[in-house]
């Protein structure tokens, strides 16, 4: 998958609030299912966690921003070409039959972790919930 799936998050301390503390609300996409959001949210923590690799120091590079989850939605641009799963099948209804075409959809996959992946991913970080 590219960067073109990740999440938009929006700064709070862009705006003058929470000033000292970098900290981006999760904006939700229409067109991603919750098992794509999931995903994501996973890969991300399990990223966090190899950063850190059970030591007290980070290795080399920008340090895991503070993201929290809101309620906050937009349209977004769908990414074409993705497996049919990472579609929100509510919002897939909705299209016309060119659109659905155009995102030129593939069969589903298993987006399953191992037990072992999720536990390591939820042991390094936390996600908040605003």
């Amino acid at each position: 998958m590219t960067h073109t799936v990740l999440s938009d998050d929006e700064s709070d301390h862009e705006n003058g609030t929470n000033l000292g503390r970098s900290r981006y609300v999760i904006v939700q996409e229409e067109w991603r299912s919750d098992e794509l959001i999931k995903w994501l949210r996973t890969i991300d923590l399990l990223a966090c966690g190899e950063k850190w690799d059970g030591r007290n120091v980070a290795r080399r590079g920008n340090g895991r921003r503070l993201r929290v989850v809101s309620i906050r939605s937009k349209a977004g641009v769908a990414v074409s070409g993705l497996p049919e799963n990472c579609y929100n099948p509510s919002w897939f209804k909705t299209l016309k039959g060119y659109e659905r075409k155009h995102l030129n959809v593939t069969p589903g996959i298993d987006m399953r972790f191992t037990e072992e992946e999720r536990a390591c991913a939820f042991q390094s970080c936390r996600v908040v919930l605003v």
